[in-house]
């Protein structure tokens, strides 16, 4: 039967590689949503300008799209100060001393890996809720782009 620290120290694991998956996984639709928002203006986009020029609807698109594109590019840039593995050699340098108490170095582990997972979520945060802004802007262009191919 595990101990409590064993368990604890499960779940730290889990927990910051379920917070690493999130982010990939955030990235992975942010480059489909890039696509999307890219042949969304460059289809429907160039119809649009060929029946009415640079109209308003048109204009609103094209600056929906920049803001798709401009959030998309920095949700799928590197962010500074995310971590989601130990060092290596710094957990051993650091926990050498306690090798034979597992029971306390899977404490101060799940320990570490709780402190980096909260220092995280503030960018996982912010990288979805760019995510959010950069689909509802995605819709605006395809609202604006619908409507100027309709008055045209």
């Amino acid at each position: 039967m595990p101990t409590l620290e064993q368990t604890v120290y499960d779940i730290a694991v889990r927990a910051l590689g379920q917070q690493e998956q999130t982010l990939n996984e955030l990235r992975a639709r942010t480059a489909t949503l890039l696509t999307a928002s890219s042949l969304i203006a460059s289809f429907l986009g160039a119809q649009a300008v060929a029946r009415s020029g640079f109209s308003v609807w048109v204009v609103l698109a094209l600056a929906a799209f920049g803001i798709s594109v401009g959030l998309s590019i920095y949700a799928l840039l590197p962010k500074r100060g995310v971590i989601f593995a130990l060092n290596a050699a710094k957990v051993y340098s650091a926990l050498v001393e306690l090798r034979d108490d597992e029971i306390e170095w899977q404490r101060q582990i799940a320990y570490w890996l709780q402190t980096f997972r909260q220092g995280n979520h503030a960018t996982v945060r912010r990288v979805t809720r760019v995510f959010e802004v950069a689909a509802f802007a995605l819709l605006a262009e395809i609202g604006f782009l619908a409507l100027a191919l309709l008055v045209s």
